[in-house]
């Protein structure tokens, strides 16, 4: 294995591990909303992992031309890291939504639409996926000779205009709403911070709960929003070069996107389910259980020890 495959199975393992934990914790939640969301967010992100990782296996690096079975594991990979694309837009979404109708937010009728809301990031993503394979553009072997993927060295009108608007739709369009989502939700928290410091004084308890709030929020976007520009905007960059200019793309810079773009899978997680405290949730759960456990079997021993005829 070389470094890139090595570093790509690093980022796998810890994708696969972090999304299944966080399937888990999500399993033991009661379903609400956000909840909803975030499984849909897991599953493409484990999938995307697995996909991506394919081609490793089966992929021989002599290979001048993509076989079936490469172009297969290309939309498979395609398809569910669209999906990630879409659900975090969705959440974004959800997020003005439920500040807008916060007496709602966990009303059955909601949560029927966030199921739809789920569904529809995933036909979306199909959606984008398959135009590849309806011969609007095509999946095909990277310079990398690693992996196969959309064609970033279209020679055809049509090509170079499907990958215009594929950014334009996969990549602008969700950074914009992710960026007024994460806008709206700090001028909500903004006004409530000084609703009560103009109501209560500074020193107020909720005051400075929300101060705290405030902080953090602008905080967490920040991360969100540079976390979703750092891990897609490599393949924006490539696919607005390749349809606006003739330049080759570097073997480099398709290296640099894939990873990065496999690194999302890592980080979302992190970011998205630490906001709701998913993790340390669990970790209290297990050192709970452990310690109850713990107890469990030294009471049984001390049983054992007092019934036991040889110390009468």
């Amino acid at each position: 294995m070389d470094a890139e495959q090595i570093l790509l199975t690093i980022i796998v393992a810890f994708s696969i591990f972090g999304n299944t934990t966080a399937l888990y914790c999500l399993a033991k939640k009661k379903v609400n909303n956000y909840t909803i969301l975030c499984i849909n967010l897991s599953i493409s992100e484990t999938l995307q992992s697995v996909f991506g990782y394919l081609p490793t296996f089966f992929l021989n690096k002599t290979s001048q031309e993509a076989t079936l079975l490469c172009k297969l594991a290309a939309f498979f990979t395609a398809f569910p890291s669209f999906a990630s694309i879409s659900i975090l837009t969705a959440v974004a979404i959800s997020r003005v939504v439920l500040l807008e109708k916060p007496f709602l937010s966990n009303h059955g009728c909601y949560k029927t639409l966030f199921f739809k809301i789920g569904i529809a990031s995933w036909i979306y993503s199909l959606f984008w996926a398959s135009l590849p394979l309806m011969g609007l553009s095509c999946y095909t072997l990277e310079a990398t000779r690693s992996r196969c993927a959309i064609n970033w060295s279209p020679k055809m009108l049509s090509e170079k205009i499907f990958l215009i608007i594929l950014v334009v739709f996969i990549f602008f369009l969700p950074l914009l709403i992710i960026l007024v989502s994460c806008l709206y939700t700090a001028r909500v928290i903004h006004l409530k911070f000084k609703y009560f410091s103009n109501t209560y004084g500074k020193d107020n308890i909720e005051t400075k709960r929300f101060k705290s709030k405030e902080n953090k929020a602008v905080s967490s976007f920040i991360i969100m929003v540079l976390t979703f520009v750092i891990c897609w905007a490599p393949y924006a960059t490539i696919g607005l070069l390749s349809a606006f200019t003739s330049l080759a793309i570097p073997v480099l810079f398709l290296r640099v996107a894939a990873l990065f773009s496999k690194l999302s899978a890592v980080v979302n997680p992190i970011i998205y389910y630490s906001k709701d405290n998913l993790y340390y949730n669990l970790t209290v759960a297990v050192k709970f259980r452990a310690s109850f456990l713990g107890k469990s079997f030294l009471i049984e021993d001390a049983k054992k020890i007092t019934n036991n005829p040889c110390n009468s």
